[in-house]
């Protein structure tokens, strides 16, 4: 059994359902192993415009498997290179999903831990289940709290504040004050999280994919703009890339006739 199942719900999405139940989808090496050629699959079909992560039976993803033979052992036996590329291969999930050209859902239906934090932590927009729960639980490991982008993407979505107390303490951020403190969108009985995903899927779908990939990257390079006037820059240049893709035109005569664009 794969330990990630990639199905497509109806054309354009992409579900992404992290698979390990008996384990509330904690990562091993197989994990990771299948969400990195999953995300080639996504990468290499132009017809993809959003990814819907997921997790299969009560969690979300519950962070690295402690049970599992890849973490045990003397990590000096390993040797530090073979741990950092280790690191690096982990931590190139979140870089993966972040940079993605196309919107990414998070539909956190339980709990998101360590790195199944982290994971939801990089999609573009995050709703959850009544029964989410959302924790760093690393410092109670003996790891620091800083793992596969945390750090960078936790202060920017509730502040740095509200950050650190997190990830200092460990403590867990049930769904309310997850809302509450803006990291979802929507908190929704667990019958009801998949049709909250692909409703804001099917809101993606309906517009420009070439506007979606561009507003991604404008919101991610405008983070750490120098100015409003740097900002705009940025958005100027890409507002006049934009004219030539033929999307405006199209935009244009659809309202014109009354319909849906159909956009390229």
């Amino acid at each position: 059994m794969p330990a990630v199942v990639v199905d497509q719900p109806k054309p354009g999405i992409r579900r992404l359902t992290l698979n390990r139940p008996e384990r509330l989808n904690a990562i091993n090496d197989a994990f990771v192993t299948d969400l990195h050629a999953a995300l080639d699959d996504v990468e290499g079909d132009p017809s993809c415009r959003v990814v819907l992560l997921t997790g299969a039976g009560k969690g979300f993803c519950a962070g690295f498997d402690m049970k599992a033979g890849d973490y045990n052992g003397d990590p000096a036996e390993r040797g530090t290179a073979a741990l950092m590329a280790g690191q690096r291969r982990l931590s190139g999930l979140a870089i993966r999903l972040h940079e993605l050209p196309v919107a990414v859902i998070a539909a956190v239906n339980g709990a998101a831990a360590g790195g199944g934090f982290a994971l939801a932590l990089a999609a573009d927009i995050r709703v959850a289940s009544e029964s989410a729960v959302f924790v760093a639980a690393n410092v109670k490991i003996g790891v620091s709290g800083g793992e596969m982008g945390m750090t960078w993407h936790l202060p920017r979505l509730i502040g740095e504040s509200r950050a650190t107390e997190l990830l200092l303490t460990g403590r867990k951020l049930g769904a309310a004050e997850a809302l509450a403190a803006g990291l979802v969108t929507a908190v929704v009985p667990a019958d009801q999280l998949p049709d909250a995903a692909f409703g804001l899927a099917e809101q993606v779908i309906a517009t420009s994919p070439f506007s979606t990939w561009m507003t991604k990257e404008l919101i991610d390079a405008n983070a750490s703009a120098g100015s409003l006037r740097h900002a705009i820059q940025n958005e100027n240049r890409t507002q006049v890339l934009c004219n030539y893709t033929g999307d405006i035109a199209e935009a244009v005569t659809a309202f014109r006739e009354g319909r849906p664009p159909a956009f390229r």
